[in-house]
């Protein structure tokens, strides 16, 4: 989908804001003296065993310990401790034993951990709330076309990659290119890429391992050993495709880091423009307006329907309401006709808010089942086009979607305000 992207740089502050066919799908905000975690590779040591819970907390550097689940931790996995492929990968995983299902158990983490080990990790999801980070040690470096999963010794292919014998032209590509020892998984922006894009990519993640290896032997726990590109440029490897029309950014040092990093990286560079303009670059462009809008707790759909969003720690309930609509015909087509609307603009407040974890949509209750089944598909085709993994159910007797949605970072909400000095976030005060 063609797509436009703006950078508003200010003092201490970095906004992007993703424009899809004109409309403003997402925005992402990074601030210099609070980067994003996420991505980011550390030596950490283990404060805490938890045998009860199979996890343990581990110190990264962090105010609060990053939580390791032991599902998510691989023994002995530790950089340049071996590289003979992929049977030696399967040996690190702590030796799994069977059940009497059949199935396989993870080892106990008081067998695979102990208090003041050191562990090299990453960061899987930034620290919520009340709730430190999440971390792993299935190490993934991101390039542009490809994923290093140092720990496998296979090369994947991204399910979004269709066509067989694309896929088998990759993969071979990749084979033939790669050290042997790292494995690689080739992302969907790696479709109809050419043989020396995909050689650089490998070439780059390799190098990059390499630093993190030398500075694991060198560094003391807990420190960095890799981190994540700022804003922008994540921006440009992730999200920047052939649909990308331009990226139009405000400030003059950004905009020359910008052209530095897409020309280094990039065989064909989208158009980058610096923009001069009096009034700020989201004004100009129409979206600070509605980043206001689309934080409010109601949100009006076109046809005079609306929709209520209650965020709490566990989920966001979502309730539809038929508001000023009253429809045309009969009762039926007009519940029908709010709830097609509905989920178009639930799917993309949940992009735009960055909303994750556990949601509930509380639709109008429909008596046709074949009207239930409308709504569910549109709510399918319309998730096809947000990034995040979902994963959703059918619509409940009771007219209820539970869905989810996978959160790694805060939502717009938790990033741009804070909770209300009268209420303390209750959004009610007592009466007289």
């Amino acid at each position: 989908m063609q797509n436009e992207i703006l950078v508003n740089a200010s003092s201490g502050e970095t906004r992007v804001a993703i424009l899809e066919k004109g409309s403003f799908v997402e925005l992402h905000l990074e601030r210099s003296s609070d980067r994003g975690m996420v991505g980011n590779v550390v030596k950490g040591r283990v404060t805490r065993v938890l045998p009860g819970m199979q996890a343990a907390f581990v110190d990264i550097g962090l105010e609060k310990a990053a939580f390791l689940y032991v599902g998510d931790y691989v023994a002995d996995a530790e950089p340049g401790a071996n590289g003979d492929g992929e049977d030696a990968t399967r040996g690190r995983r702590g030796g799994r034993r069977r059940n009497g299902n059949g199935r396989s158990n993870p080892p106990r983490i008081d067998t695979l951990l102990s208090e003041g080990q050191e562990v090299v990790v990453q960061v899987a999801k930034e620290p919520i709330g009340t709730k430190g980070a999440r971390i792993t040690s299935h190490l993934s470096i991101a390039g542009r076309h490809l994923v290093l999963t140092p720990w496998s010794a296979r090369v994947g292919v991204s399910r979004r990659i269709g066509a067989d014998r694309e896929r088998r032209r990759l993969r071979d590509t990749v084979e033939r290119h790669r050290p042997k020892n790292l494995g690689f998984i080739i992302r969907t922006a790696g479709d109809g890429v050419r043989e020396p894009d995909l050689e650089a990519d490998i070439k780059y993640l390799a190098e990059t391992w390499d630093d993190i290896q030398t500075r694991q032997r060198e560094a003391a726990a807990p420190s960095m050993l890799y981190q994540e590109p700022e804003l922008p440029m994540r921006v440009i490897r992730d999200v920047v495709g052939r649909e990308t029309k331009r990226i139009v950014v405000d400030d003059p040092a950004l905009y020359e880091k910008m052209k530095r990093f897409v020309s280094r990286f990039m065989v064909d560079p989208p158009r980058i423009e610096h923009y001069t303009g009096h009034e700020p670059i989201f004004d100009h462009f129409g979206v600070e307006a509605q980043i206001d809008q689309n934080l409010g707790r109601k949100v009006w759909l076109k046809s005079g329907g609306y929709l209520i969003f209650d965020q709490s720690e566990a989920l966001t309930a979502i309730d539809v309401n038929t508001g000023r609509y009253v429809g045309k015909r009969d009762l039926e087509e007009t519940v029908l006709r709010t709830n097609l609307e509905a989920v178009r603009e639930v799917v993309h407040q949940l992009r735009f808010r960055n909303i994750g974890g556990l949601i509930i949509i509380d639709l109008i209750d429909m008596e046709d089942l074949g009207n239930r089944d409308k709504v569910y598909r549109a709510l399918q085709d319309v998730l096809r086009g947000d990034k995040a993994r979902t994963n959703i159910l059918k619509i409940s007797e009771l007219g209820l979607v539970e869905m989810t949605r996978k959160r790694t970072r805060q939502s717009l909400v938790q990033t741009l305000c804070e909770p209300c000095p009268y209420c303390e976030g209750k959004s009610y005060v007592l009466s007289e």
